[in-house]
């Protein structure tokens, strides 16, 4: 069987009485050395203690932070934890060039408080709803907890949505105050939402500099420095209005109370071994992750809030390896495209070294596998001769691997789709351990996790322990055994109260669990659970469809087996209704560059009617494929650009929207079938979207 030959194609509840908050209160504490019975350096575990003039109503038995609601949170963290760093910014410098530069917890405190009053005046009660367009800095973390303490709602949005997605969802959430990050969003909103969101009171530009009436920088300035009433809300208030981003059909606001949001996080401190070890005092994150995405939000901002740890704003994807450097991160939240990213860069650099260097690093990547094996029990331990190779070649080959991530990387969680099993091998192999979970922003987000000490490589963890998974049959009257394949569903105190304004799209994924009483939540999602109760997802339950020859596909895994080719960042399977599969796939042009020897001036173009390079991705995804049945495998496939958010075919925690990209790239699919030529601006070259024949 021949797989086509290329073609390039771009696209591009109850009430508090009000409370004055108090936060000039604090903690001390104390950093012990600690041995963590590894190889690598020692590291500072902070512990809380008492002490006499610490209040005794914020840390319960374990010396763990207390809290019922993401105001206390705030509000206790503050007190606990003031002299802990909280926020970096990169503040950029002509001598060094740049670094970060850190607020303490007091310090964010009593910015909070300002924010506190400067909502007020934008004329905030309680119930409001509050919008605010801006990816993650410091100010955005010191809304939302303003809002929180005055009993508002947050209305998270991105910098990378249209002006249109700004405007419905600002009417349909009824916001009536707007934060903006830059001059020029601000700008555009000004010109093309505000005409068409009545509601909007107050309009307040992040980025505009001191002095200008309508920057934050001016309110805070002029905020009221005392302390200003708290309207402290319940655990059954509204806390977060989160508008999924959509990979298909129009944005739902995901109603999130602050005891869902609080459950997760009390979830996973029940679940591992040592709280104060999971997530420690002296833990740095770099936070690129949204936090307008529950993900983000939960687990990065308020898990590290939580624990008294401190994140780095990430400046952005272009500076992200460069951040790692300066912040050298302990813990990182991410997707899988991250650690993928450097998984292919180290495999690339082992294919084109020198025969010598080469065999020096395969070799410490087979040793660190042993390391891996014998840890997980599925192997031996290691004996005298190992140990010493593994001392000498950590340090020449496996300790540079782990200097990608600014070396003193203790462990990385990921979520947001599927890591590949041979990524979090090679992640294991090199002495970082990857813990994968699963959720959804209507779960707020987690259901399931693996963590450092209790994790199954090639599952999606435990469920936490509030949380039931039910996996049900598809037609969802039969609730299956372990094993079996359905859709995943939960119940607990992390499930969404409702979609926003819309009972009867609630009503289709919240149903009477098995219990009699809970409410359940269908994922949508496909995936069985084990004996040992680890939750594996094997596709998406939407995505699911028939060849003509009535067999199903699932594309999710082979999807997932095709990315995993270094020359292959994006894949998008298509086939239904269709006689066989083909692919739509993102090459990673250096890696073909380097695969062939050749410089920047052989272009894309001239890559893609290389046949060298149609030989190699038909031989690649030929070998990615082996172990998927014969019609699941592609019998054609495209170049086409990347998914980008900027292009819609990537929703901002880098799901790829299939409808848009199915929507975009239509003639080329019907081009892999047969059904019509496409005619490209540059034969068998690279289809730009914007030049493509539609």
């Amino acid at each position: 069987m021949r797989i086509a030959s290329a073609q390039k194609i771009y696209s591009t509840a109850n009430r508090l009485t009000s409370r004055t908050v108090v936060s000039n209160r604090s903690i001390r504490v104390a950093p012990t050395s600690v041995n963590t019975g590894n190889s690598y350096p020692p590291v500072f575990l902070t512990q809380c203690r008492h002490f006499s003039e610490a209040p005794n109503d914020i840390l319960d038995a374990k010396n763990l932070l207390k809290f019922e609601t993401l105001h206390e949170l705030q509000d206790h963290a503050c007190q606990a934890f003031a002299t802990n760093d909280i926020f970096g910014t990169y503040v950029a410098d002509d001598k060094d060039g740049g670094k970060f530069e850190w607020m303490t917890y007091e310090d964010w405190g009593q910015r909070v408080e300002k924010c506190r009053s400067i909502l007020k005046d934008m004329g905030v009660e309680e119930y409001s709803k509050i919008g605010i367009i801006s990816n993650n800095r410091w100010e955005w973390a010191t809304i939302a907890a303003a809002a929180y303490s005055l009993n508002a709602t947050l209305v998270p949005m991105y910098e990378a949505q249209l002006p249109s997605d700004w405007a419905f969802i600002l009417n349909d959430s009824g916001c009536t105050a707007l934060f903006c990050a830059t001059q020029d969003i601000y700008d555009r909103v000004m010109k093309e939402v505000i005409p068409s969101a009545p509601l909007i009171k107050s309009t307040v530009c992040l980025d505009a500099k001191l002095g200008e009436p309508h920057g934050f920088a001016t309110l805070m300035k002029q905020a009221s420095a005392k302390t200003s009433s708290v309207l402290a809300p319940t655990p059954d208030d509204l806390a977060n209005l989160v508008y999924t981003s959509g990979t298909t059909g129009k944005p739902k606001g995901v109603e999130l109370t602050h005891a869902n949001t609080v459950s997760n996080m009390k979830g996973v401190r029940n679940m591992v071994d040592d709280p104060h070890d999971f997530i420690r005092q002296t833990d740095r994150s770099l936070a690129f992750l949204p936090w307008a995405h529950s993900y983000g939000q939960t687990c990065e901002l308020w898990c590290g809030v939580a624990h008294g740890s401190g994140a780095a704003i990430c400046r952005g994807v272009p500076s992200l390896l460069e951040d790692l450097q300066l912040v050298r991160p302990t813990v990182l939240f991410a997707v899988p495209t991250l650690y993928k990213r450097i998984f292919d860069g180290v495999n690339n650099l082992i294919e084109n070294a020198s025969p010598l260097r080469k065999g020096l690093m395969k070799k410490a990547l087979s040793v660190g596998r042993k390391r891996t094996e014998a840890q997980r029990g599925t192997g031996p331990s290691l004996g005298m001769l190992d140990k010493m190779q593994l001392k000498i070649l950590d340090g020449l080959v496996l300790s540079k691997i782990r200097d990608r991530f600014g070396g003193n990387l203790r462990h990385g969680f990921v979520a947001g789709a599927a890591c590949p099993r041979q990524v979090i091998d090679f992640m294991d192999d090199v002495g970082i351990s990857i813990c994968e979970g699963y959720g959804l922003t209507e779960t707020s987000p987690i259901i399931s996790l693996n963590t450092p000490y209790r994790r199954q490589v090639g599952s999606v963890g435990h469920a936490l322990p509030d949380v039931h998974v039910v996996i049900l049959s598809e037609d969802g009257t039969k609730n299956l055994g372990p094993g079996e394949e359905g859709e995943i569903c939960c119940y607990g105190p992390n499930v969404m109260r409702g979609y926003y304004g819309a009972p009867e799209e609630t009503a289709k994924v919240i149903t009477l669990a098995p219990d009699g009483k809970s409410r359940l939540f269908h994922t949508g999602d496909l995936g069985q659970m084990n004996d040992a109760g680890f939750v594996s997802v094997t596709g998406r339950l939407k995505e699911q469809y028939k060849l003509e020859n009535g067999k199903y596909v699932c594309p999710t895994p082979i999807e997932e087996s095709i990315g995993m080719s270094r020359f292959i960042m994006q894949v998008v399977l298509c086939g239904a209704n269709r006689d066989y599969n083909v692919a739509l796939l993102v090459p990673d042009w250096n890696a073909l560059r380097s695969e062939l020897k050749v410089g920047e001036d052989f272009t894309e173009d001239d890559l893609a009617n290389d046949e060298r390079v149609k030989a190699l991705i038909d031989s690649e995804i030929q070998n990615h494929c082996q172990k998927l049945k014969k019609f699941e495998t592609p019998n054609a496939w495209a170049f086409v650009a990347p998914f980008t958010a900027a292009n819609n075919m990537l929703t901002p925690k880098m799901s790829i929207r299939r409808h848009m990209v199915m929507k975009t790239y239509e003639d080329v699919i019907a081009h892999l079938y047969g059904d019509e030529i496409v005619v490209p601006y540059s034969a068998d070259g690279v289809h730009h979207e914007e030049k493509k024949v539609a």
